[in-house]
């Protein structure tokens, strides 16, 4: 797949999380954002293990 992103794979979770999280403030949706992210995190670590 063609990197269109400058910085990569890193540089788009960065910008995507960020971005996220400035809508989700003040909101119920911040604790479940977290967690969809953190398992998200946790996937991916064991997958590329």
């Amino acid at each position: 797949m063609i990197n269109l992103v400058p910085g990569g794979y890193v540089f788009t979770h960065l910008v995507f999380w960020t971005v996220v999280g400035l809508v989700a403030v003040g909101t119920n949706a911040v604790a479940i954002i977290l967690m969809v992210g953190l398992g998200t995190m946790v996937l991916e670590t064991i997958q590329r293990a």
